[in-house]
Parts: structure tokens; C-alpha cells; sequence
């Protein structure tokens, strides 16, 4: 065999189903061959993993990049950094930019603010509104986007939620584009007793938030865009399940036939409602976390395999911004950074028995891939695929600080919580991207990817 870019060696490769020792060997950014390190062909370069686990390149499909319009907050390049420190090659960025990217306009002043400064690969979301369903046809089938995000509550003015009928007639018009719709499932009408109860009670607290956001506002969200998806035949994804029920009701439909996965989200599985009456605005989002038995069930149910994938629905806000909320929560914006700490979250949980790294194998990259149009190339080691890996060390245990954060972002509800297990390597197409917190990519390297057809 002719020599190799690079050969990993000494290490352990995970894939969907097991863990096994073996060393994996790159030549022009694809897995050229995996093998015994007894019979490793030369390369021209050798890393010693020393026992780590390599992962296949984690993708992280929730990205709030807030670029263009909202750098302040962040920026594309601080945002692929961050996902790159967090073990992450692959970033699919949600609509909620200034301008939303529900137009060509719009779309093409996104990829231009991303042109040549992303460190992992990259692919775009675009948005359906009830000013935009006459374009989707045209904008769907003219670019590479990987899925159609709607809102079915208020989140913010720029990017306007769709009532039942906008709803309706927009995942009609994604059956019939083969298209993948996003839905963030609240129920608009739910959320509005909830908090004219709540502000009635003058509460401005942290947990006071969390009662404007009550389970069933998720729950019959969820019940209703499920029963859209079967009428429709449209496929479509439940993002940041924040509810065992929630789960459950997706398992269900997915059982009879409803093309439709849950996503879900590391700070539902990190944090209860009870961390708001500490963090308040620090943890505010949207939808909320729950109580603790909540949360446990959620733990079981991902382990028999109800969440189909992670997002990290990373969507920072400036420290001015959060600090509004200190003295009344609901003065603070919606969305906290996430990238950099949501692989550890379920690392220190393979640690702790919850789950495996095969099960984590499926819902960080394998599935994703392929619910988005990026296998095979992303989601797999197999020869042939990208060379994109994640590599971990699970018996690294720390407590993320401020200097550490890649993020344009300083601040995060993670800092002083101990997590063991973190990514300490990402690989993107056989290049080296971040080593042991230092970023050793190159600004432009990342490459924007788009749907397969």
C-alpha cells in the first residue's frame, strides 16, 4: 500500500456498534485504511493516541452563529473555533441571523459572511415564515440547505413563528420537496396563560421563568406537529426535546410510520429547574428544563434509543444582555452557549453508566449525517468517508473556565461544573484542528457543505 497522510495509532476506534483496538490511516482528508498497527502501512505522519477513543467527527446540527447581524454576541469564526475545541467537524447554522435566511437575498449574505473563515466544515439551514412559503420551492431546490426551521411559538421578532395553517400548508410543500423540516414545538397559546399567570404574581425570579414554559405547552406542541407530519407525509425533526413525554409521543409516531426524530439537548440532561434559582439569567432558555425525575427518565429513554440526535443549540447573548435578568428574568434574552460543553455532558455520562459510546456514536454523528444529506461522507469511519474524528479522553476530568472558551462568548452556565470525559483532539479531513485547548487549524479550512440532492 502506498504511504499514508497520517496514520492514528495506539488508540481505540468507536463505531456504532462496538469499540475496538485498531489505528485508522488518512490520504487526501478520507479514511484510507484501518487496520492492525502490526500491519500499519508507512505514513508520513504517526500520532500516538496513548488509549484514547477515536470517535467519528461529532456534528453539531443547532447553531445559533448570530453572523451577520448579532456579532456582538458571537461570530462565525469564534463559533467554529468553539465547536472545534468541543470536538466538532461538522456545524449546520439555524436561521436566526439579521437578515433571517428565508430569502436568496438573505442566504447569499450568509455564505458570504461565512466565506473563508470557518475551522470545521459547514452546511445552512433556512427558515419558513408566513412571508416566505411562496419562495421555499425555488430556495430549496436552488441551494444546498440541509432543512426547513419553523417556530410554532414566538421566539423573536425577526424570525416570526407559523400559525396552524402557515404550518400546515408549509410541511405540504416540504412533503412534496422531499425536504427535512426543523420545528421548535411550543404551543404559543399555552405559553401566554402560563406567563399572564406568572407576571400576574409580580415573580421576576429565575424559577419563575421556568413556569411560563410548563411541560404540556411542549407536549401538545408536539402531539400536534406529529399528527401535521402524518397528514402531510412530511418528514421532519422535534428539535431540543425538553420532555419524557415529549419522547415518548415521537417513539410512538415514528412506530406507526410518521417520518419524524427528536432531537435533543445537552443542558436538558445537565441542569434542572432548580439550577435556575442560582444561574436565573445565565440559564435561561427555551424550551426549559424540567424537574429531576423528568430529566432521570429522559436519561432512560435515551438510552433505549428515543433521542435520535444531539444539538447544542449553542445560542449566546453578550453579558450586558444576560445581566438584565438578574433583577428581573424576563428582561434577559433566551440562549445560552453550548458547542464547546455538549459532548462532555454525555461523556461524563458514559463515565457515569448512562450510556455507551456506541449509543453516543449514533446520536452525535451517524444519524445526524444521514437525517441531513451529508452521508456518507460525514457520520462514519469507513474507508472512503471524510477523515473527520473526535478523539476523547474519558478519564480527563476538569471544570471548564472563561479563559479556556474558544467563544466569542466568556461567559457559560458549564463554568465550575466538573465533567470527566472531554474531546482533546478533532481531526476535519485528516487535518488537526484543535490539540489539548490549543487551535492549530487555519481559519478558511472548513468547507461549506451541501446537501445531497
Amino acid at each position: 500500500m502506498e504511504q499514508l497522510d497520517l496514520i492514528l495509532k495506539g488508540g481505540k476506534i468507536a463505531n456504532t456498534e462496538e469499540v475496538f483496538d485498531a489505528a485508522v490511516g488518512v490520504r487526501d482528508g478520507k479514511i484510507a485504511w484501518i487496520g492492525a498497527e502490526d500491519v500499519m502501512p508507512p505514513a508520513a505522519e504517526v500520532i500516538d493516541l496513548a488509549g484514547k477513543i477515536v470517535m467519528p467527527g461529532v456534528i453539531d446540527p443547532h447553531i445559533h452563529f448570530q453572523d451577520p447581524g448579532f456579532t456582538q454576541r458571537e461570530d462565525f469564526e469564534h463559533g467554529t473555533m468553539a465547536a472545534a475545541a468541543g470536538g466538532v467537524t461538522t456545524v449546520l447554522s439555524h436561521p436566526l441571523d439579521l437578515p433571517p435566511t428565508t430569502t436568496f437575498e438573505a442566504l447569499r449574505e450568509k455564505e458570504a459572511a461565512y466565506e473563508g473563515k470557518a475551522y470545521v466544515d459547514y452546511g445552512i439551514h433556512i427558515g419558513a415564515t408566513a412571508d416566505n412559503t411562496g419562495l421555499l420551492d425555488d430556495l430549496w431546490n436552488h441551494s444546498g440547505a440541509t432543512a426547513v426551521k419553523m417556530f410554532m411559538c414566538f421566539s423573536v421578532k425577526e424570525f416570526p413563528f407559523v400559525s396552524d395553517d402557515v404550518l400546515y400548508r408549509t410541511l405540504e410543500k416540504i412533503a412534496a420537496l422531499h425536504a427535512v423540516a426543523i420545528i421548535h414545538a411550543e404551543s404559543e397559546g399555552i405559553l401566554k396563560v402560563a406567563e399572564e399567570r406568572v407576571r400576574a404574581s409580580g415573580r421576576k425570579d429565575g424559577p419563575a421563568y421556568n413556569m411560563t414554559h410548563p411541560k404540556q405547552a411542549e407536549i401538545e406542541a408536539i402531539a400536534r406537529a406529529i399528527y401535521y407530519l402524518e397528514m402531510t407525509g412530511a418528514e421532519g425533526v422535534i428539535l431540543h426535546v425538553s420532555t419524557a413525554e415529549g419522547l415518548k409521543l415521537i417513539r410512538s409516531a415514528k412506530e406507526r410510520g410518521v417520518k419524524v426524530w427528536a432531537e435533543s439537548a445537552p443542558h436538558l440532561f445537565q441542569f434542572t429547574e432548580e439550577d435556575m434559582a442560582e444561574k436565573g439569567p445565565y440559564l435561561k432558555f427555551s424550551p426549559v428544563m424540567h424537574d429531576r425525575e423528568n430529566q432521570q427518565e429522559m436519561w432512560e429513554l435515551m438510552a433505549r434509543g428515543y433521542v435520535d440526535y444531539i444539538g447544542s443549540d449553542h445560542s449566546p447573548y453578550t453579558l450586558e444582555e444576560k445581566q438584565r435578568g438578574e433583577a428581573d428574568i424576563f428582561l434577559a434574552p433566551n440562549g445560552i452557549p453550548g458547542v464547546e460543553t455538549s459532548l462532555a455532558v454525555f461523556l461524563n455520562a458514559v463515565n457515569e453508566g448512562k450510556l455507551t459510546i456506541p449509543q453516543l456514536v449514533k446520536m452525535t454523528s451517524y444519524r445526524t449525517a444521514r437525517i441531513y444529506g451529508l452521508a456518507p461522507e460525514k457520520g462514519s469511519l469507513a474507508i472512503g468517508s471524510d477523515a473527520d474524528f473526535t478523539v476523547v479522553d474519558l478519564h480527563k476530568e476538569k471544570a471548564i473556565t472563561s479563559e479556556e472558551l474558544k467563544s466569542k462568548c466568556k461567559w457559560s452556565p458549564y463554568i465550575g461544573v466538573k465533567l470527566k470525559g472531554w474531546p482533546v483532539m478533532t481531526i476535519v479531513r485528516g487535518k488537526v484542528v484543535y490539540r489539548e485547548g490549543k487551535i492549530e487549524g487555519e481559519k478558511g479550512f472548513g468547507r461549506y457543505l451541501k446537501r445531497k440532492k
